[in-house]
């Protein structure tokens, strides 16, 4: 049976108070990975096809509602294809952050969410929030009542009509002013209790997470004083600019042999609720965070922070390069530098294991978007809609278009790509086909797989002819950066720092003076050079030991052959072929592609190479124009070559590069003929051996954010207009929380009760349609079918919610008779 996963990486925008509703839609989004998870725990296909959520858990714990729903589709979409569902990457500002935040904490270690509920609908409330020396008397501000109450008369805002609005609008408004009128120590106790509330894991491999596979949650703040930073430029050479942008990145791995690496389990609740207290600090509304905020909660509630200065150290290392106590810094909302975190989400994609087919999805949620054809106004904004504009709406609402155009673009050129491979596909079998003249049906030896190997790299270079000498600087000078990038992270300087572009300059200037450049005239020509038994030219020693994103993209290329494998699995030649083989071979390259990601650290581990970096570089080296920088580090690999040849001598030798070279030689040579099918075993080799080949090709055309499996990234939206099924209950009208300016929900249990009520109903009805669609049963039958799902869903979240939300009786009525005409 053909197997796949949907990948998910969510983003999750800003919103005030639609928060609540997008507690709704994370809570559902857990709730489809946990029965994909539970359905994917059972390994016995027989069993699996007549099993059923509830046959693992308690029918009556109230956690569980839709999952079964999601686990019947699953398993019977599972007759005809294997679908997984897994998020692998979370990204959040602002209100987004908070569920982000929560969402990540329940995936990671397989939490429950019920308790949230109550949190957003009886906490996230005016009264609940506001500070007590900000509250307002029976007199405060009296002038202002008549206006108020004149406004309600006058139907000016549709809310103020709800007597629980008038009357927490009133005291809002006369609380107090120019001063952030909300609790910030009360939010931050807000968020405390409720990462608390979800408990410790059950088990140190509870999870939600296929093992071997991460999870990263990235949320973003705005440090309101910043800190500075020095940047290179032509005149004056040197400039000092303010960074106030900051992105929290926490993160969790479950390693095959079982090893946890987690950021969210409980000791890292004071670190996820400080960023969660800070991604939601609304300029004007709360005052700004700080950590030592969360150091006074603590205190108050005898409770310790044991990873608090690893915390600091890992996620705030810029702020100790410049000996600033981050734990003193005021961070304001991520939503005004950075409210719809894309390129953190589509950073972290490329890479990500996925031991199946792949269907990649960016899924972001945005719970009040801009409606169709929505005209301009074209009067002129008065002055304070110009200053509201500039200090809070635009930064905030500015559009996804360059991120979203560079996805499409990515896809274009990831298509064109596809294309690039499969057409050299029938060159390059025939290339392979003149330097394998074994069977594949037979054991192999390691010597052989080697001797291959080596002879199709000399065949490439020889037969791409001019193309070869571009191809041949282009990796070079990715070796060169590689190597540059690891002396500055012993230097321990930022990457984009003058001094460590002073030290490129000087790996370059090194380069040149002993040789490592190529000049085309030096080409490896025979077996012995291509091994080494030889006197290799210095440039090919050179990549030999540092050109590691070689060995990187050959295993991303090795993974997608075997994805293309899994296409073919069904169609002659290759009946028969198992696909457990194929996934355990995938398995494999990952595994080594995490051996390169140790190869990359070994250097940074070891005192004696920092000790060299530290004596070659004591100090940041002076900054000039760029003709003074290069004769600077002419100079200085001049009279310091014989130390930087013993200290990347050193680095080549911890790095150990040859090792994964000769790492994959035995792993292919070890495929066992008995397991795979004679041809399937061919395309693998043909894969391998003629990855010189393909690279030639596509390296010099691939940008650094697309060097990982040719896999398109797809796009969907969650937000109000697109759940379409739910007629009159969906669109922009449907959420009460929209009001004064997003803010409405908090003044009113009955807006929370909706919003959160219809963010779970309208991620349920666009969740089945991406799984659905994942699955390629979108149309004809299938979507009656899907409709069927979608009833049964619904009526589920109904059943389950209504005792919960005592102000929702006639909503939930309505909805029951749309639900009952849906055909």
């Amino acid at each position: 049976m053909r197997e796949k996963e949907l990948r998910v990486a969510l983003v999750c925008f800003g919103g005030v108070s639609l928060a609540v509703y997008m507690h709704g839609v994370t809570k559902e989004i857990l709730k489809l990975v946990r029965a994909s998870s539970a359905l994917h725990a059972i390994r016995d296909p027989g069993r699996r096809a007549k099993a059923s959520f509830l046959d693992k858990v308690d029918p009556a714990d109230r956690e569980y509602d839709t999952e079964s729903v999601y686990f019947d589709l699953l398993r019977d979409i599972g007759r005809t294809i294997d679908l997984r569902v897994v998020v692998d990457i979370v990204a959040g500002a602002s209100a987004g952050g908070i569920n982000g935040a929560m969402l990540a904490r329940a995936l990671a270690h397989d939490l429950p969410m019920g308790a949230l509920r109550d949190f957003w609908l009886d906490r996230a409330d005016v009264g609940e929030l506001l500070a007590p020396e900000a509250r307002a008397g029976v007199w405060s501000k009296w002038i202002l009542r008549p206006v108020l109450w004149g406004l309600g008369a006058l139907g000016t805002w549709r809310q103020i009509g709800d007597p629980e609005v008038r009357g927490k609008l009133s005291l809002f408004m006369r609380s107090r002013w120019f001063k952030p009128p909300l609790s910030g120590a009360r939010m931050l106790e807000f968020m405390h209790e409720a990462m608390t509330a979800m408990g410790a894991p059950r088990s140190r491999e509870a999870s939600l997470l296929p093992s071997g596979q991460k999870l990263d949650l990235f949320l973003t703040l705005t440090d309101h004083y910043g800190y500075q930073q020095l940047v290179r430029i032509h005149h004056p050479p040197v400039i000092h600019e303010r960074e106030h942008r900051h992105v929290l990145r926490f993160g969790y791995q479950r390693r095959p042999n079982g090893d946890v690496d987690s950021d969210f389990d409980l000791a890292g609740v004071p670190a996820l609720a400080f960023a969660a207290r800070a991604t939601s600090s609304l300029p004007g509304m709360f005052p700004p965070a700080q950590i030592a905020e969360m150091d006074r909660l603590l205190a108050q509630k005898g409770a310790s922070w044991p990873q608090r200065a690893a915390f600091i150290a890992r996620k705030f290392a810029s702020y100790g390069r410049l000996n600033i106590d981050p734990a003193l810094g005021y961070f304001v909302d991520g939503s005004v530098l950075n409210n719809r975190p894309f390129r953190q989400a589509i950073s972290a994609i490329h890479g990500r294991p996925a031991y199946r087919l792949v269907d990649r999805r960016l899924l972001y949620i945005d719970p009040d978007p801009a409606p169709p054809g929505a005209a301009a106004h074209h009067s002129k904004p008065g002055f304070f809609t110009m200053l509201k504009g500039a200090l809070s709406d635009l930064p905030s609402t500015q559009p996804v278009t360059d991120e979203l155009t560079w996805i499409d673009e990515f896809n274009e050129r990831v298509e064109r790509l596809r294309e690039i491979v499969d057409d050299a596909r029938p060159h390059v079998s025939r290339l392979v086909a003149a330097i394998v003249t074994n069977s594949f049906d037979a054991p192999l030896s390691v010597e052989q797989v080697r001797t291959w190997r080596e002879l199709a790299t000399l065949a490439a270079a020889r037969d791409a002819g001019f193309a070869y000498d571009g191809y041949v600087r282009l990796k070079l000078a990715s070796a060169r950066a590689f190597a540059a990038g690891l002396i500055a992270g012993l230097r321990g300087v930022p990457a984009r720092s003058p001094m460590a572009q002073s030290i490129a300059e000087i790996v370059d200037a090194w380069a040149g003076l002993t040789g490592r450049h190529y000049d085309g005239r030096d080409g490896l020509k025979s077996l012995d050079e291509a091994r080494g038994l030889s006197s290799l030219p210095p440039w090919a020693a050179f990549l030999r030991g540092f050109d590691i994103d070689y060995a990187r993209r050959r295993l991303h290329f090795m993974v997608e052959g075997q994805n293309r494998l899994y296409q073919m699995v069904d169609r002659p030649p290759f009946e028969g072929v198992d696909p457990g083989a194929i996934d355990g071979l995938k398995r494999a390259f990952y595994d080594r592609l995490d051996s390169l990601a140790g190869c990359e650290r070994r250097p940074l581990d070891d005192p004696d190479i920092r000790d060299l970096v530290d004596h070659l570089f004591p100090a940041a080296p002076p900054v000039g124009s760029v003709e003074d920088n290069r004769r600077y580090a002419r100079r200085f690999a001049e009279r310091r070559r014989h130390e930087l040849d013993a200290l990347m001598e050193r680095l080549a030798a911890a790095i150990d590069l040859p090792s994964a070279s000769d790492d994959m030689d035995v792993l292919l040579a070890r495929t066992d003929p008995g397991q795979w099918h004679p041809q399937a075993r061919r395309e693998v080799f043909v894969g391998y051996l003629g990855f010189p080949f393909w690279d030639v090709l596509t390296f010099p055309v691939m940008a650094g954010r697309e060097s990982g499996e040719f896999n398109r990234i797809l796009v969907d939206r969650l937000s109000p207009q697109d759940a379409r099924s739910l007629g009159r209950f969906s669109g922009p009208e449907s959420l009460r929380g929209v009001g004064f300016g997003h803010f409405a929900a908090f003044f009113s249990r009955a807006y929370r009760e909706n919003d959160y009520l219809l963010g779970r109903l309208h991620a349920f009805d666009r969740l089945v349609e991406i799984v659905c669609e994942s699955a390629r049963t979108g149309s004809g039958e299938s979507a009656t079918a899907a409709l069927a799902w979608k009833k049964k869903g619904f009526t589920r979240i109904l059943d389950a919610e209504e005792k919960y939300l005592p102000n929702s009786a006639s909503l939930i009525a309505a909805l029951r008779r749309h639900i009952g005409d849906m055909a």
